[in-house]
């Protein structure tokens, strides 16, 4: 399978069969532009619902007949706009044709246009064979551990870039917690303040861990083998 990296935390999967889509913000978003043409997903995954994450779900969703997952509200909200939607909780696991996906907790906030779009979420996922844990907007906190235990991530999507998630120092922690083999950074350097410099911890925490950490710019893409790295 493809991890392609769209600027903040815009993440698609892809193999032979499917696209999978987090968080598709891009109108507004100085980190990348107008949403790629080659963009086709089947699913949509949203971790909450601020602008930077619900982002073009709407258009890209009308589009291309996409089914987007999301914590019940957010999903009740957006089924009012004739959307195909999965309104679940944290813990229960939703079945696709490209494997499953299982909200998970996070510690953060969720609203849109002023409406409470229920709780924030992290949300594990097996596409393909590969688990992948996106950590949503989120600070650290110890039952990483737990779900690292129950779920066993190969790959960690988590936030690094601070102020309003958790910052470096906190994400290496986290990637203590989770001991993934791939770590993917996002949600930094979008604004101002995210700033912060991601090769430097990239060399911190490869220093510290047998993990990669898999730093992307904007259109790159990674390969991975399911039980490889």
């Amino acid at each position: 399978m493809k991890f392609h990296y769209h600027g903040h935390s815009v993440i698609e999967c892809t193999n032979d069969k499917h696209s999978l889509l987090f968080d598709p913000f891009f109108t507004g978003n100085p980190a990348n532009g107008d949403v790629p043409e080659s963009l086709k997903p089947d699913t949509i995954i949203l971790t909450h619902g601020h602008e930077d994450h619900v982002g073009d779900t709407e258009s890209i969703a009308k589009k291309h007949g996409s089914k987007i997952v999301a914590v019940y509200e957010l999903a009740n909200w957006l089924g009012e706009k004739d959307l195909e939607t999965v309104p679940c909780g944290l813990g229960g696991r939703v079945d696709h044709d490209w494997g499953w996906s299982k909200f998970v907790q996070a510690f953060h906030s969720s609203s849109f246009e002023g409406k409470y779009m229920g709780m924030p979420a992290g949300v594990i996922v097996d596409f393909g064979g590969v688990r992948i844990y996106n950590a949503g907007d989120t600070c650290v906190f110890g039952d990483m551990a737990l779900i690292a235990e129950l779920y066993k991530p190969e790959v960690f999507i988590l936030p690094v870039g601070g102020h309003f998630t958790m910052d470096a120092f906190e994400a290496k922690k986290a990637i203590e917690l989770v001991k993934p083999k791939v770590a993917i950074p996002v949600h930094y350097n979008t604004w101002p303040p995210l700033e912060m410099d991601v090769q430097k911890f990239k060399q911190d925490v490869e220093s510290s861990f047998q993990v990669k950490v898999q730093v992307m710019n904007v259109g790159d893409t990674f390969e991975l083998v399911a039980g490889k790295v």
